[in-house]
């Protein structure tokens, strides 16, 4: 069963590599003084970017400590609906971040890098949806 759970595992993995890059972006910005960044980090924590980061953040563990119980037994119970959860609230901010992002004024290759961070989150989300109800069908008893 926990391979059926592989792929959000994937969406997890992915999860945390873009939205820690996210904060490290923050603190590498030569274009910031020490200052600046303490700054614009905590204003980014309290406008948003801090909590859909811990959002997301919070998704991802709770989906690795699913598919660490599955390896040990069956899958959880819930496990489908987390996972479907997780990939909805992706499919989501990434739809509504992807049109800011293009609409804003913003260079193409900044554009371009978003679109693809959000194909590639919003892919794994559709397939660790799909493969999470699959493993929750599976849990399901075979009515005689």
């Amino acid at each position: 069963m926990e391979r059926r759970l592989r792929p959000a595992l994937a969406l997890s993995v992915w999860t945390f590599f873009v939205w820690t890059t996210r904060i490290r972006n923050i603190w590498t910005d030569d274009s910031l003084s020490t200052a600046d960044q303490v700054a614009v980090a905590g204003l980014l924590a309290l406008i948003g970017v801090g909590l859909l980061a811990l959002a997301f953040t919070a998704f991802a563990a709770a989906t690795v400590v699913v598919w660490l119980r599955a390896r040990r037994q069956a899958t959880p119970s819930g496990a489908g609906a987390l996972v479907g959860a997780f990939a909805v609230f992706t499919t989501g901010v990434w739809l509504v971040r992807g049109v800011q992002i293009a609409l804003a004024d913003h260079e193409a290759a900044f554009v371009a890098v978003h679109t693809v961070l959000a194909i590639a989150s919003i892919a794994l989300a559709v397939w660790a949806a799909r493969s999470a109800h699959t493993a929750d069908r599976d849990r399901q008893p075979v009515a005689a």
